[in-house]
């Protein structure tokens, strides 16, 4: 019975090898649908094709045209014999009749990771391609992408140019896959590396310090230098010169290279006031030294106040002759004994280097000079008394 159940009619043993066949054949028969990404070898490279192994019966060619986006000659310039690529299918009409590209697939790849990275907020790498209005264009590994100028720089600069053929590490800020549209900035990291740099330079200086920079813009009120790293400080005005500036610009040219004394130092806003004149010796500092106290110089009143005269004994160093060393008698008001413009002899009495003030005093050089005198009479007479001596000195003197 079981040997009667196990027995096949011919018709039976006719059909099992056609459905072997069959099977055989679709087991030959590439199943792919278009659009479909698939893994593909390289199995021979001609001039404008390369022809690849999908796992059928047969090799396909993929043009030049489809190899590659970039500017190619030779398809050898693309893959070569033994790579393993990634392909697209275009189009299955029959067996014999697949279009493959990897031109396509390599775009679509691309798109997929800018996906992946939108959404991860992830870094993508790109090269800037060329200057266009408002912005630039860049090439994310062979898909177009736009940069706006505000996202390129952080200072406002119309020139971009400089940037052309760099590669940088950038944010995708808006992705269209049915527009094909991408938007990228630097803004984010530029604004991470400035802040970085900027609590390691204010880490760093101090006040007091020397420090070289470049002048970049001249204002009314002062002028910008930068000191490295696009860091800049103020050199006020009040700061240029020793001498009077009505404008920076009598002082300084922008692009000018300075040495500059820091001032000020402000973490917490980020600011640093500098000094120009700070580096040269004050002119009154060189003047004085010419100058010694007790002794007695040539001066000029230039101003008279009620408290005083002040004389000048040299370019850029006055002293004042305070009232009560105007003369030996009580005077009320400098003008009893001075004029503006006269020339006078004065002591002086103090001189302080740190508030570069000098005391000066008029009555003291009448004081030493009849002192003087009444020492060289003195001398003259010496033979006779000194109470005789003093009373025809006194009577000379009348």
């Amino acid at each position: 019975m079981n040997e009667t159940k196990n027995q096949m009619t011919p018709e039976q043993e006719t059909l099992i090898p056609m459905e072997e066949a069959l099977k055989t054949a679709e087991e030959r028969l590439p199943n792919f649908e278009p659009g479909e990404i698939i893994d593909a070898k390289v199995v021979l490279v001609r001039d404008d094709a390369a022809f690849v192994d999908i796992g059928g019966k047969s090799d396909y060619s993929i043009p030049l045209a489809e190899l590659t986006a970039e500017s190619a000659a030779l398809a050898q310039e693309v893959v070569k014999t033994g790579d393993l690529i990634k392909v697209m299918v275009v189009r299955t009409e029959e067996e014999d009749k697949i279009s493959l590209s990897k031109r396509r697939a390599d775009e679509r790849l691309v798109w997929l990771d800018l996906q992946e990275a939108f959404n991860s907020q992830s870094l993508v790498s790109g090269t800037v391609s060329g200057v266009v209005k408002g912005g630039l264009n860049v090439n994310l590994n062979g898909v177009k992408a736009f940069m706006p100028a505000s996202h390129a720089v952080l200072e406002q600069t119309k020139n971009l140019e400089s940037l052309v053929g760099q590669t940088f590490d950038m944010n995708i800020l808006e992705l269209d896959l049915a527009k094909k549209r991408v938007l990228v900035s630097r803004r984010k990291i530029l604004e991470e590396e400035r802040r970085k740099i900027e609590a390691e330079f204010f880490e760093n200086i101090k006040e007091g310090e020397r420090r070289k920079g470049k002048v970049t813009k001249i204002l009314n009120f002062g002028a910008f230098v930068d000191l490295g790293s696009g860091i800049e400080g103020l050199i006020h005005i009040s700061e240029l010169s020793w001498n009077r500036v009505k404008n920076a610009a009598e002082v300084l040219n922008e692009g000018d290279e300075v040495e500059v004394l820091v001032t000020k130092v402000d973490p917490e806003k980020k600011r640093l006031s500098l000094s120009l004149k700070q580096i040269e010796e004050h002119p009154w500092d060189r003047a004085i030294k010419d100058f010694t106290e007790g002794a007695v110089y040539q001066g000029t009143v230039v101003r008279l106040e009620p408290f005083g005269a002040f004389i000048r004994l040299a370019p850029g160093v006055e002293g004042l002759a305070h009232i009560s060393q105007l003369a030996e008698k009580r005077v009320n008001n400098p003008e009893e004994v001075l004029s503006v413009g006269q020339e006078v002899q004065v002591k002086i009495i103090k001189i302080d280097p740190s508030k570069r003030k000098v005391s000066l005093s008029l009555k003291q050089v009448a004081s030493d000079r009849e002192k003087e005198q009444l020492h060289a009479y003195l001398k003259q007479h010496q033979d006779q008394p000194f109470v005789q001596n003093l009373g025809d000195f006194i009577k000379i003197e009348q």
